[in-house]
């Protein structure tokens, strides 16, 4: 699922951008799910099925959409991650003109049998291929290592994103709660922010997982919150300190929406 690790790479330059990884081979960070043809496709897609079958499943309440109407360029998206639902339980809740240009951080190790084939079998690299080019179509999603080096080419590849007017999703945890509680922000959330210098906006999710759990194959309907939080501007090169910042204010925003969500 989408993350966000205190280890950040990606590359700079057009088209397709060439990373080292780990073991030194090299691998494309997506740009073709940002041409015209991808756009209109994930567009389509998001109003005729995705966004529709999310909330056949996901009844959601939406609080401090007021927050969002002052934004007029790219942000940066943070929330706690609970369930694979919660990209398009967000996009759901998020005001069209914002939605259209939101670009998703997934983890790159949850793809580790397309980025490194070696050691799984052709199914697995097949299916997990598969899924990967999904998701870049469909969510417009980008791979985010969580425990290989390139903070800098990273940063790069981010800053086109930004500069090119795509807002971010990540979900600083770098993986999904399995206990529904919010586990501590990597530091890549604060040296985002604060070194493109790009609002932070916290979301607090409530209940997507007991729409979807991570142990679940199949989700289940239930009634579900996603909370906006105010912009935050973080400063400084205390990177875990800013991520700290950012995961106070996640946590207030669950907090509320606990208790305004009613019980499924």
């Amino acid at each position: 699922g989408p993350a966000g690790g205190a280890d950040l790479a990606g590359a700079a330059g057009p088209g397709a951008a060439l990373v080292a990884s780990a073991a030194g081979r090299p691998w494309t960070m997506p740009t073709w799910n940002r041409r015209l043809p991808a756009r209109l496709l994930r567009r389509a897609s998001h109003a005729v099925l995705a966004l529709p079958l999310t909330r056949v499943f996901a009844r959601i309440r939406v609080e401090g959409t007021g927050r969002l109407a002052g934004i007029d360029g790219p942000v940066v998206f943070a929330a706690n991650h609970q369930s694979h639902l919660d990209t398009p339980v967000i996009l759901a809740a998020l005001p069209r003109r914002l939605r259209a240009r939101v670009a998703v951080a997934m983890s790159k190790e949850f793809f580790d049998a397309h980025f490194h084939p070696e050691g799984h079998g052709l199914a697995e690299r097949w299916a997990s291929g598969a899924l990967y080019d999904l998701a870049a179509l469909f969510f417009n999603a980008f791979p985010l290592p969580q425990r290989e080096a390139g903070a800098r080419r990273s940063l790069r590849y981010i800053g086109d994103l930004l500069g090119d007017g795509w807002s971010l999703l990540i979900f600083p945890e770098g993986e999904r709660s399995a206990s529904g509680l919010i586990g501590t922000f990597k530091p890549g959330v604060g040296l985002i922010g604060s070194r493109l210098s790009v609002p932070v906006v916290p979301v607090g999710l409530v209940g997507v997982d007991r729409v979807l759990h991570r142990t679940w194959k199949v989700p289940r309907p239930g009634r579900v919150t996603v909370a906006f939080g105010e912009p935050l501007a973080l400063e400084g090169e205390d990177y875990a300190a800013l991520a700290a910042q950012v995961e106070t204010a996640v946590r207030a925003l669950a907090t509320g929406g606990r208790r305004s969500a009613p019980e499924p």
